[in-house]
């Protein structure tokens, strides 16, 4: 079945979310902002429909425009793929925890001027 059909929306409903999404990428927004200006505009499906779409165009992009970027993404996907398959899905998602965690206090860190 066709993607945006499987979200319940019609092809012009699909054809403006992606219009949002590659104007997003374009104007290259963060990730807050690209999230505010989605949901400021679409709620249910179609929220979910413009996510799935960032990541898949956000995605594609990268991998053209940095091999190495893209290698280094596969790379960590095919680890967390490991940890799956060697420890289970419990391991992973405290592999997981642990590194949005650390990523975060970084980030606040940075935010307050200490790193």
């Amino acid at each position: 079945m066709i993607l945006y059909k499987q979200f319940g929306l019609s092809a012009r409903d699909a054809a403006e979310i992606t219009a949002d999404v590659v104007e997003i990428i374009k104007r290259k927004l963060d990730d807050e902002r690209a999230v505010e200006f989605l949901k400021s505009r679409y709620s249910g499906d179609k929220l979910l429909f413009a996510i799935l779409m960032i990541g898949r165009i956000t995605g594609m992009s990268l991998a053209l425009q940095d091999i190495e970027k893209a290698r280094m993404i596969v790379a960590d996907f095919s680890r967390l793929v490991k940890i799956l398959e060697e420890k289970g899905r419990e391991e992973l998602v405290k592999t997981l925890e642990k590194e949005i965690l650390e990523e975060t206090y970084a980030e606040e860190e940075l935010r307050k001027g200490y790193a």
